[in-house]
């Protein structure tokens, strides 16, 4: 059984046409129907039932399309690994973070690591927490540094770091000469509030604060980077993790509210995996000896 033969029953099975996959494959037709008849005589079987121009695939087609489609992924896979061992790449590695890490110093690290690893090929994929879980299960990647934990018992998770929420609020509500200081109370009436980046405790704040300052407009934005830009620009305050505030406060860009009201929780991220290679190994250490909180 060839390849090639594999490929033709692949592409002939999406179009149910003879036609259509020749030029798909840029091949003749009648190379597209041998290639069929040797599959279907190495396999003993009929694969498709021809009805004037169009070709449907019979029982015995469906059950071998299934099987066709792994021996296609083993395949690619297979090449993509001799490419890369031609390379010096010895591991490869799908990573996919939440948006609120790309506020962290978790992109230098990133960067540093693979640098200085150039065995390993590694991808990073911006994706939101609630999608890690299912793109690990299937494969696609391989680690993920989320908020949400893994409903599923197939991928393994553990905490990363853990950093409590903080009031931010726009820097012209302060002034450091004339130490003008804005009220708690004031700033849920003068301000909306940017809410929804943080799924894990987005109901507990919105219901805390519905309590507290029922008058607050409450509006969501799903994610960090873009909240800070609105508080940036003076357009309303949130509750954010310290660990993405730190350079913004370092450089003066907004303010932070000592909140007293109700407590506030922290914030969790998690790393996420099925099992852990070396590279992953290697990877969570590094992450792991620096500072986030």
């Amino acid at each position: 059984m060839e390849y090639r033969w594999i490929e033709t029953f692949l592409v002939a099975a999406k179009y149910k046409n003879f036609r259509m996959a020749s030029e798909q494959l840029n091949l003749s037709q009648p190379s597209i129907t041998v290639h069929i008849k040797q599959l279907e005589d190495a396999l003993n079987t009929t694969l498709f039932k021809r009805e004037n121009n169009r070709v449907t695939l019979t029982e015995s087609g469906k059950l071998f399309l299934v099987q066709a489609k792994k021996m296609k992924q083993q395949w690619d896979e297979s090449l993509q690994t001799f490419a890369l061992q031609q390379k010096g790449v010895i591991e490869k590695c799908q990573i996919a973070i939440t948006p609120m890490m790309v506020e962290t110093i978790l992109p230098n690290i990133l960067y540093e690591f693979i640098s200085t690893h150039p065995e390993y090929e590694i991808s990073i994929t911006i994706e939101e927490s609630e999608k890690m879980e299912q793109l690990i299960e299937a494969g696609d990647i391989q680690l993920a540094i989320g908020l949400v934990q893994p409903g599923s018992k197939r991928v393994r998770s553990h905490l990363f770091v853990e950093s409590p929420l903080q009031l931010a609020y726009p820097l012209d509500q302060y002034d450091d000469e004339t130490g003008v200081f804005i009220e708690e109370h004031e700033l849920f009436q003068q301000y909306p509030l940017f809410t929804g980046h943080d799924p894990t405790n987005f109901a507990y704040i919105q219901k805390e604060v519905a309590r507290h300052y029922p008058s607050c407009k409450q509006i969501q934005l799903s994610h960090s980077y873009a909240v800070k830009k609105f508080i940036r620009d003076g357009l309303g305050i949130s509750f954010l993790p310290k660990l993405i505030l730190r350079k913004d406060m370092m450089e003066g860009r907004l303010n932070i509210y000592d909140f007293q009201s109700f407590p506030l929780p922290n914030v969790s991220l998690y790393f996420l995996y099925k099992e852990l290679r070396s590279l992953e190994k290697s990877l969570i250490e590094v992450i792991e000896s620096r500072h986030f909180a």
